[in-house]
């Protein structure tokens, strides 16, 4: 015969963080595990996957300023596919690594700007391809946020100019 009871059974608990947050959902050896919600006083709240007491998984993360961030978290980070939407109107999808913009991504901005490649350290960095509401694209490289290398222009038009950028200015 086994035993009927366990000290690491789950169960749904509420559980209080030093910084304000009750969290409600499972809990188990004493610690938010499994699936939750944690809500502060200030609005703000975050629901989704927990081990060990510490965001994991998959989960959304809302401000008490309207800015959420739906995506995988590892280790309390955005960690992997996620999508970020400031109040603004900027607009995130893509990777994320330890909490940064970082791989491949998507930046929409509010004024009708799109970018499509690389980011590293929350900035475009690496292959990418800007397009402006007017139709006018840039394609080639982009170092810490701006275009740096050999990249073409191309206008609404479709003509092409190549060219040398350098911090963001075509030489």
């Amino acid at each position: 015969m086994g035993s009927c009871c366990s000290s690491n059974k789950i169960v749904k608990e509420t559980y209080d963080y030093p910084d304000g947050g009750v969290y409600v959902g499972d809990m188990e050896n004493n610690a938010p595990h499994g699936r939750g919600t944690i809500k502060w006083d200030n609005g703000s709240l975050f629901e989704g996957d927990f081990i060990d007491g510490r965001k994991n998984g998959r989960g959304l993360f809302r401000w008490n300023d309207g800015q959420y961030y739906d995506g995988n978290f590892k280790d309390e980070k955005f960690d992997g596919y996620g999508e970020y939407f400031w109040t603004d109107g900027k607009i995130y999808k893509g990777n994320w690594i330890d909490g940064e913009m970082s791989g491949q991504g998507e930046m929409i901005y509010p004024d009708g700007r799109v970018y499509k490649g690389s980011f590293k350290a929350d900035k475009k960095d690496g292959d990418g391809e800007m397009t402006w509401p007017n139709g006018n694209k840039y394609i080639g490289p982009w170092k810490k946020g701006k275009q740096h290398g050999k990249g073409v222009m191309i206008d609404k038009k479709g003509n092409q100019t190549e060219g040398i950028w350098n911090k963001g200015k075509k030489q």
